[in-house]
């Protein structure tokens, strides 16, 4: 199987001093001393300034879009655009949102030069540019495909602000990911388009940024993941207590539990993507809560197994299995069980992960949006392991084999579980 495939986790989009590898172009002396003047006197960039962020905790701005437009009160645009602005966003560049800001806040000559046409072509660049996009998690790296997206023409000039601050915070490769997988199993469509709406989700940018990472888009585009009947991933907030899905008591889920100093899901903790407790659960008999909380190795495996439970317990699905001692091939099982959750799998596209009270779980995507069905390897440990083979591939034939009736199945599910593993679930 082709390691291209492989989870990619990308990195935040790196400050404009430390992308090397990011396009560059050339500043006027003119707007060279803006930004000088601004980085002396204190920028609502990305990065935040101590005086923004009080002034938001203080209650400016009732909206992430809203702590951000002040800057940008200028007059009527001018019907021809300035050379600048040619410069900056005509050429390629990766012009930052700070260095917007910076501009329009502290240089006269330049504060008509940044209106809503002109953030819409900003916006543009990270969702169509291949290498900008793919830095910021909203396209595949595989096969770029675009995964994350923006309702930009219905934006206003604040809306286009706070679209373009989420973008450049970065990071998106964990939630595109569930995404992904929703869109595979048929609870969105690719790629998702933030809306206005979405981002006014969060209060103010001090509130986006307070938040790990995933929880905070996950709150922007959970409500996109939609599984019938009017319920969608939205999370209700509820002072401390958050609930997802479904506003109901049992819905709750525990953001960064408190586990031992031992548990795996400490030791490789993220703080962008933390671990989540929940006891929300979908079988045949719909949404029901089971009896005890699972932990779950962050945000974004949280919400992948709840999209797999849910496409589990709403079609037919065929699998095959089998118990294996887990030390077999060099332990290969107890390896992919118990090594860090975050880990790549090769020949899968994601991975997801929970510990229980009476065991561990990790189930590994074997298919993504190119394949017309879905496959993926359930493994369970308790006292052996059991290793199922599931999937919707279309039976080739009426009778046989399971490696018969669903071969490309079959042929996906060795890569990644190798030749005597394979021969003990598929040949025996």
């Amino acid at each position: 199987m082709d390691s291209s495939r492989n989870k990619q986790h990308s990195k935040a989009v790196p400050d404009d001093d430390s992308a090397e590898k990011r396009r560059r172009v050339g500043r006027s002396p003119a707007a060279d001393g803006g930004g000088a003047a601004a980085a002396g006197g204190g920028s609502i960039g990305v990065g935040g300034a101590a005086a923004e962020s009080q002034q938001q905790h203080e209650g400016g701005g009732s909206s992430l879009s809203a702590g951000l437009t002040a800057p940008m009160q200028h007059p009527q645009q001018q019907q021809q655009q300035h050379p600048v602005w040619f410069v900056c966003a005509h050429r390629g560049s990766d012009f930052l949102l700070r260095d917007v800001l910076r501009l329009s806040k502290t240089c006269n000559w330049a504060s008509g030069l940044f209106g809503a046409p002109q953030l819409r072509q900003l916006l543009s660049q990270w969702t169509t540019d291949n290498e900008l996009g793919t830095q910021a998690g909203l396209r595949r790296t595989a096969n770029g495909q675009q995964l994350v997206t923006f309702d930009q023409q219905q934006m206003g000039v604040g809306d286009l602000l706070a679209a373009l601050c989420v973008t450049e915070a970065g990071g998106w490769s964990e939630m595109s990911e569930a995404i992904e997988l929703a869109g595979q199993c048929g609870n969105c469509q690719l790629p998702v388009s933030i809306t206005a709406a979405d981002l006014h989700q969060h209060p103010n940018k001090t509130a986006y940024l307070a938040d790990p990472r995933v929880l905070a888009q996950l709150k922007m585009v959970g409500r996109h993941i939609d599984f019938g009947d009017g319920v969608t991933f939205q999370l209700f907030q509820h002072g401390i207590t958050v609930r997802a899905i479904k506003d109901q008591d049992g819905f709750e889920i525990d953001i960064i539990p408190p586990l031992p100093p031992n548990h795996p899901y400490q030791q490789h903790r993220q703080p962008h993507d933390p671990p989540v407790r929940s006891r929300i659960d979908y079988s045949h008999q719909g949404w029901q809560p089971p009896l005890f909380a699972r932990n779950f190795s962050s945000v974004s495996s949280y919400v992948k197994r709840i999209v797999l439970d849910h496409f589990r317990g709403t079609h037919q699905i065929n699998r095959t299995y089998r118990m294996i001692d887990r030390h077999v091939d060099n332990s290969r099982l107890h390896t992919l069980l118990t090594q860090s959750p975050h880990t790549p799998v090769e020949g899968c596209t994601t991975t997801t992960s929970y510990l229980g009270p009476i065991g561990r779980n990790r189930s590994l995507v074997l298919t993504d949006a190119s394949h017309s069905f879905v496959a993926w390897i359930r493994i369970d440990r308790f006292v052996d392991v059991r290793v199922d083979v599931c999937t919707t591939e279309p039976a080739v034939s009426v009778g046989g084999a399971f490696k018969v009736r669903f071969p490309v199945t079959t042929q996906l599910a060795r890569a990644v579980l190798r030749d005597i593993i394979s021969a003990m679930i598929f040949d025996q």
